[in-house]
């Protein structure tokens, strides 16, 4: 196994994807799993062995059938530890072929975003020991940042050979030096009616932007976009303004502060609203959602939808097909306080899911009544009848109250009036979109969020 870590925006999921990409292109590709903690079912511990056993059965028709044989053999194994789990479907399905492939790449992209360190502990230990049975011929890369629990957890293994990603070399500073040029080559030809000139933006410009971005290719591609706008010579001064910021993730601060001192209307009380309001659910959401969710959940006139102010935050949000951040490290500078200095940056995690938590809430009560198979909802109608934002409501509810650590008598008492009037129509929704084996786990996550907290002392209601 090679473990490549290194810090937020060096290249490190880029660089995971093109070695995906090569060995798919080959014919060597057993397995690419990509974390990620903005949407719910890639971020669990407790799916990774069986996605990866369904992405190898995938990839090879021998090992596919091996790992039927197995399961038909074990119809419980999913029920069963991870590394029993590892045991069957992965090692039990390898010693069962006979002619196996000359070569077979598994990679694992992120894992530092797979559940929280508690939750990752049994993957961690699977991954460390149990692998290094895996026959020779498999081979797997694991990206990750460089968190104390993975750390520990895979630097002592002989069979691990570790590399962290220098992003002070004179390679990397070429690498991003080659990034730039290419980027603002394409900039060159969509503006060409701009004549920036054949050798636009110079080699002094070029030198302080691989300078500014202090190794991290997040930093130059957020930057590149930036510059890609109306005016790419007013943007490009904007960024080289002022001295050199040193260090990665002041450098990463400074590009975030300066792309949102750019959208320039901080003095504008409506836009502050809107904005606190909208990025609050795209930070916390369980899965990224579409604009349209967006304004169903906040009820937005229909005069100034989400989008009008999505679309000033093009360098640092993807807005289509769904609108999330482009990149982990900009929602870490918005809810670390201390990085982004503005009240009006700064994100609350507990604040916001309990903000979420009520619009799920508002949104179910405005339009779950009995025998909801045979209703009709107006808006975008999908999952049988059922709105996006309905959907994601029902589906996700209880991980942002979970989520709450603050306001709690009032989260108690809008608990009690949805549960009362709701709960068996929640129960048949959750049937229509076929996770009604999902509302046990869900309800007992609920009820263990409530007697952890002791809140039921203080909530007189008979389960």
């Amino acid at each position: 196994m090679l473990w490549v870590y290194g810090l937020a925006g060096s290249g490190k999921s880029t660089l995971s994807t093109t070695i995906a990409n090569i060995f798919r292109d080959s014919g060597q590709l057993g397995a690419f799993l990509f974390f990620d903690r903005d949407v719910t079912g890639r971020s669990d511990p407790t799916a990774v062995v069986r996605t990866l056993a369904h992405q190898l059965g995938s990839s090879n028709s021998m090992i596919r059938a091996a790992i039927c044989t197995i399961i038909e053999r074990n119809p419980n194994i999913l029920m069963s530890s991870l590394s029993r789990q590892f045991q069957k479907l992965i090692l039990d399905a390898f010693s069962q072929i006979q002619h196996l492939p000359p070569i077979i790449v598994i990679v694992l992209d992120a894992l530092d975003e797979c559940g929280t360190p508690d939750d990752r502990t049994a993957l961690l230990s699977v991954l460390a020991q149990n692998f290094a049975n895996l026959p020779a011929i498999v081979r797997t890369v694991v990206t990750s940042r460089a968190e104390s629990d993975i750390y520990n957890t895979f630097e002592p293994q002989h069979l691990i050979l570790t590399l962290e990603l220098d992003i002070t070399s004179s390679a990397n500073f070429n690498d991003v030096l080659s990034y730039f040029q290419h980027r603002m080559a394409l900039l060159r030809t969509k503006c060409r009616h701009l004549r920036l000139g054949e050798n636009w933006p110079g080699e002094d410009a070029y030198h302080q932007l691989v300078q500014r971005a202090s190794g991290l290719f997040v930093w130059a591609s957020t930057a590149s976009e930036f510059i890609n706008g109306h005016n790419p010579n007013k943007r490009l001064d904007i960024l080289l303004r002022g001295d050199v910021e040193s260090g990665a993730e002041t450098a990463l601060d400074a590009l975030y502060k300066t792309a949102l001192l750019s959208v320039g209307q901080w003095d504008d009380e409506d836009f502050v609203t809107d904005f606190r309001n909208i990025i609050g659910i795209i930070l916390v959401a369980r899965q990224p959602i579409i604009s349209a969710t967006i304004d169903a959940l906040l009820r937005l006139p229909d005069e100034r939808p989400s989008m009008h102010t999505i679309s000033l935050l093009g360098c640092v949000l993807q807005q289509r097909p769904t609108v999330r951040v482009l990149h982990p490290s900009f929602a870490d500078f918005l809810m670390t306080k201390g990085r982004c200095k503005r009240e009006a940056w700064f994100f609350d995690q507990s604040a916001y899911n309990k903000c979420l938590a009520f619009q799920c809430l508002d949104r179910m009560d405005a339009v779950l009544v009995r025998n909801m198979r045979h209703t009709t909802l107006s808006v975008d109608q999908t999952h049988e009848n059922l709105s996006e934002d309905v959907f994601y409501s029902c589906l996700f509810w209880i991980d942002h109250v979970c989520a709450i650590e603050e306001s709690l008598e009032l989260v108690l008492e809008r608990l009690r009036c949805f549960l009362n009037r709701h709960l068996l129509h929640w129960f048949e929704v959750m049937s229509i979109l076929k996770r009604s084996r999902d509302t046990i786990s869900l309800v007992e996550r609920l009820l263990n969020w409530l007697l952890v907290g002791e809140f039921y002392i203080h909530w007189n209601v008979a389960y």
